[in-house]
C-alpha cells in the first residue's frame, strides 16, 4: 500500500521541480521598461529623468525611450511595448542605462536580451550594444535591418559575479543620427 501512494507522489515532486527550474527568476527590475514616470516616452537626458524608468538609471548623455508601435509604425517591441534607445539623438557622445543587484560571488549568470535596429528616418539599419558586467565590457552587433519595420535578434552572454552587487550597464556610443541600438526584454538568470 505505501508504494501505492509514493510512486505517484514521487513523479509530483518531480515534475513539480523540473517546472521550477524552466521558469527562473529575473533579477532585474523591470527588464522590459514597461514601468516610467514619463509615460509614453521622453528623452531622459537630465539629471531629473536619471531615474525616470523604474530600477534603471542612466549615464553619459541618457537614452531615448518610447512606445515602440506608436514611434515606427508596423513595429512591435520584443516585449510589451516600451523600449530604450541607446544612441540618443539629442546628443552625440553617447547614451546609456544601468541597473544594479544582488549576486553570490563566484556564481555563473545568463544575461539575456533583445537588441533590435530599423532604417527609420534614414538610419543605416546597423548598430552595436556595449555591454559591461562583472568588470568585462563586450560589444553586440543589433541584427541589419532591411527596412523601417524593427527587427529584434535575442543575444546572450553568460558571466561570474566578482562582487555581491553587480553592476549591468548598456551603452551606445555610435553617431546616433545614423545608428539605432534599441534594447528590451532584459533577463539575468542564475544558472
Amino acid at each position: 500500500m505505501f508504494k501505492k501512494y509514493l510512486a505517484p507522489f514521487l513523479a509530483s515532486v518531480m515534475l513539480l521541480g523540473a517546472g521550477t527550474n524552466v521558469l527562473a527568476a529575473n533579477l532585474l527590475v523591470n527588464g522590459s521598461f514597461e514601468q516610467s514616470t514619463c509615460g509614453g516616452g521622453c528623452i531622459l537626458d537630465t539629471p531629473a529623468k536619471t531615474n525616470a524608468i523604474t530600477g534603471w538609471t542612466t549615464f553619459l548623455s541618457g537614452a531615448e525611450y518610447f512606445n515602440m508601435p506608436n514611434a515606427i509604425g508596423g513595429s512591435v517591441a520584443a516585449d510589451g511595448v516600451m523600449i530604450v534607445d541607446l544612441a540618443n539623438y539629442v546628443y552625440g557622445n553617447g547614451g546609456g542605462i544601468q541597473q544594479n543587484f544582488a549576486t553570490t560571488i563566484g556564481a555563473k549568470y545568463r544575461l539575456t536580451f533583445s537588441a533590435g535596429n530599423s532604417r527609420f528616418a534614414s538610419r543605416s539599419g546597423d548598430g552595436v550594444i556595449q555591454v559591461k558586467v562583472a568588470g568585462q565590457t563586450s560589444t553586440f552587433n543589433t541584427p541589419s535591418a532591411k527596412g523601417v519595420a524593427v527587427e529584434w535578434k535575442t543575444l546572450t552572454y553568460e558571466f561570474t559575479a566578482i562582487t555581491a552587487q553587480t553592476t549591468l550597464a548598456f551603452f551606445n556610443e555610435q553617431n546616433p543620427n545614423a545608428n539605432f541600438a534599441f534594447i528590451d526584454n532584459v533577463i539575468v538568470e542564475r544558472l
